[in-house]
């Protein structure tokens, strides 16, 4: 068989798609189904003394309206881990004392047709008492602002510390030059295609509970269900058909998941919900929000010395996700670089806001401008080249495995496994030409140059199971954990399964995104699938072919090393007469089973840019772009290429012009796309990506090579763009330090005119 891994193969899941034949959970339509919409506070901070559902039952068409007290089996709350030292806030499935964000929900109706649920929600009265609320975090931090869960006492959930090396001394040397500066990190939402969608139904014989969700994580969905509604997990089916993008904003549980099981349940009857966009974008976890201060020292002969960073991050109205994200942010400030010491604080605090969570880049996009930016800062303090003065410092390939210093939470080491950043930078800026945009600088053209590193933590580090079942006409079906959201799982995994099983590639169908699949897996989130879910695929391939081949030893008892096996049966070498058809050799049944369980790795990346700047219209061309990605060993590259140049988009959009905009008191602002500008063809550009295939097995458990795609080319983006854009508007005359994203036209014609966050 020809070798498919490392093969550029068309995405099998694109036809439908593109034909119009995807199939999507709002696209589930059941004899009898009710519709069913959700009563959501307009409040950001409101005592609720009551909700009226009268009016809304006695519209014609409603079957029920339901407040908290009339759902008794909704028990408890979402049950979020909190991390040790936080004070939780669990996030409510409906909220019944109290609202504390736009958007969230207090009631839900089921009706005969969508508009009836829609006109009953309507008609639901909700008593409020407005409240003062607090929309960010310099707001929630104010001396005079109101505790938003006033048993806490205080808006700050907790405080996560980070420390390794001497930091006093690095900053007390004499030789330490030093550099300082605050950011700030609008909020952004996924900005997926598909608005969220959950339908349910019960089988009425057996009792068991079908939900189809747009989701990343069925396992997760379905245990949350199971663990809320008191209901035994093998009742429980969890289905993700075809998800219109996911980005990490899907990767949690939401409430209307268990609200639709719910009224399943209670009802009988089939039920669907279909979010709005506007109803989407206010009731979906969002992430960044946080602001920061910094502070970087080097020698003066520019090798870093220390790191100092206060991070205060947004967690919104509930303890969700975001409480876990800190360590995520913090651990990635390391970068590519040696850092002999850091110390690293994030104080955690609550506003009347969504809950947030990961999306894409899953905060490490924070760590890694900060880190960043303050590289371009220092390097021009220190009048050196921006990639001089990274190049370094920068990690080199025979120090791996590198121990950065950093400990996660729990104590894990964050060890590098393996890379070659140096070459990774040296391919971008060969990529960009950068040498070429130099010599143009100093022949006087007008544009920016900006350059960024990052290192990439991949892996959920859970057992990750799978399942081979052959069937008698040859058909491999391969079952897997993934829930995707469009990476094109179901082909790269068929060409992992096709080469170690030995296999014609257009024979193996793989089966994500459902929970009947393996017993459970991880979100599909963290650039783990490949890592973990590949290496699963690869195990099992490989545990099905030695079946197949000892079954064969039996059967035409010749040596294993003499023996092929394929979609018709095995034979023997050079013997064709000598044979055993495939139904035989399988028997009645056939599955191969295996578990793979993932230490985690790193990957890294660096991007390089070149870009002007209008001064007139404060608009943006990119003129090139290069990323020098490790993608250990690429599995499909084509595929790799479209999530890199995929996650350069997300990037992109987090630095020009995605900000969720929360008013101080908790108003939200940015509801909809009329409001909320994601990136389209208003950024031309010229993507060189460079892959750059660093096999690294130096420690943990990776037998493939496989690494993470989906995320770092989100990473370094914004930070590159920023150092471009700070480096283009000085060369217009205008000394000014960029260090907030995003960077609108109205804050970059301000940074034209000498009005930024912070001016030298």
């Amino acid at each position: 068989m020809p070798k498919l891994i490392g093969k550029s193969l068309l995405r099998r899941e694109d036809r439908p798609l593109l034909t119009g034949k995807g199939q999507y959970a709002g696209d589930v339509n059941l004899p009898g189904m009710l519709h069913v919409a959700v009563v959501r506070s307009v409040y950001p901070h409101a005592r609720i003394n009551q909700v009226d559902l009268a009016a809304a039952r006695s519209i014609e068409g409603v079957v029920g309206a339901f407040a908290l007290s009339d759902l008794p089996e909704i028990s408890s709350t979402l049950n979020d881990p909190a991390p040790p030292g936080m004070q939780p806030e669990p996030r409510p499935v409906l909220a019944s004392t109290k609202a504390h964000y736009v958007g969230e929900p207090i009631a839900v109706v089921a009706a005969q047709d969508a508009a009836t649920a829609r006109d009953a929600a309507d008609a639901v009265e909700v008593d409020y008492v407005p409240l003062d609320g607090v929309g960010n975090v310099e707001t929630a931090l104010q001396p005079n602002a109101a505790a938003l869960h006033e048993e806490l006492g205080s808006n700050v959930a907790g405080q996560v510390e980070r420390n390794f090396g001497d930091i006093d001394a690095a900053f007390a040397s004499s030789e330490a030059v030093v550099v300082r500066s605050d950011f700030r990190f609008g909020r952004v939402i996924g900005g997926y295609m598909e608005p969220r969608a959950v339908a349910a139904t019960v089988d009425p014989e057996s009792g068991r509970l079908t939900l189809w969700t747009s989701t990343q994580w069925v396992y997760g969905v379905r245990d949350r269900i199971a663990s809320i509604l008191g209901v035994d997990k093998s009742k429980i089916h969890v289905v993700a058909p075809d998800v219109g993008g996911a980005f990490g904003a899907k990767g949690q549980v939401y409430p209307e998941e268990i609200l639709l099981a719910a009224l399943a349940l209670r009802l009988r009857r089939p039920v669907r919900w279909v979010a709005t966009r506007t109803e989407d974008t206010q009731a979906t976890g969002q992430s960044h929000g946080d602001t920061a201060h910094a502070e970087l020292a080097a020698s003066r002969d520019g090798k870093l010395l220390g790191l100092r960073v206060q991070l205060r991050h947004d967690v919104g109205a509930y303890g969700g996700p975001g409480l876990g994200q800190s360590d995520n942010i913090l651990s990635h400030v390391v970068s590519a670089y040696r850092l002999p010491a850091l110390k690293a604080i994030s104080t955690l605090v609550y506003t009347d806001t969504v809950p947030t969570g990961f999306i894409r880049g899953g905060g490490r996009e924070i760590g890694n401008f900060i880190i960043e930016r303050m590289m371009d800062l220092l390097a021009r303090e220190l009048q050196l080249d921006p990639a001089e003065f990274r190049a370094r410092n920068l990690i080199r390939a025979s120090d791996m495995p590198h121990d950065t210093g950093f400990k996660r939470m729990g104590g894990r080491a964050v060890v590098y496994d393996g890379g070659d950043y140096a070459q990774l930078l040296d391919r971008a800026l060969e990529a960009v030409g950068y040498a070429e945009a130099r010599k143009r600088q100093v022949d006087g053209e007008r544009i920016g140059i900006g350059v960024a590193c990052c290192v990439e933590s991949a892996g959920i580090q859970q057992p990750e199971p799978a399942t081979i079942r052959i069937q008698p006409d040859g058909q491999v079906h391969a079952y897997l954990g993934s829930t995707p959201g469009g990476q094109g799982h179901r082909t790269t995994f068929a060409q992992v399964v096709a080469e170690h099983l030995d296999w014609p590639v257009e024979k193996v169908q793989v089966f994500v995104g459902d929970s009947d699949n393996v017993a459970a897996s991880a979100n599909t989130a963290g650039s783990r699938s490949a890592l973990e879910v590949g290496n699963a695929a690869a195990a099992v391939a490989r545990s099905a072919r030695q079946l197949l081949l000892e079954r064969a030893q039996t059967a035409l008892e010749a040596h294993p090393q003499d023996i092929t096996v394929g979609p018709t049966g095995a034979e023997v070498r050079g013997a064709p007469d000598h044979q055993v058809d495939l139904p035989k050799l399988l028997g009645e049944s056939f599955e191969a089973q295996e578990t793979f369980q993932s230490s985690g790795a790193y990957t890294g990346a660096c991007h390089a840019v070149v870009l002007q700047v209008d001064p007139e219209t404060a608009t943006v061309e990119v003129l090139r772009y290069a990323v020098a990605h490790d993608c250990g060993q690429a599995i499909n590259p084509l595929l790799v290429n479209g999530q890199l140049q995929g996650g350069l988009v997300h990037g992109m959009g987090y630095a020009l012009m995605e900000q969720a905009v929360y008013l101080p008191d908790g108003t939200f602002a940015t509801s909809n796309f009329a409001d909320y500008t994601l990136p389209g063809r208003g950024i031309p550009m010229s993507l060189q990506p460079r892959l750059v295939e660093v096999h690294s097995e130096l420690i943990g458990n990776n037998p493939e090579g496989f690494k993470g795609v989906g995320e770092t080319g989100t990473i370094a983006a914004p930070a590159a763009v920023a150092g471009a854009l700070e480096d283009a508007i000085r060369r217009l005359g205008s000394n000014v330090v960029l260090t907030e994203i995003p960077l609108t036209p109205t804050k970059l014609f301000n940074a034209l005119n000498g009005v930024a966050a912070s001016v030298l």
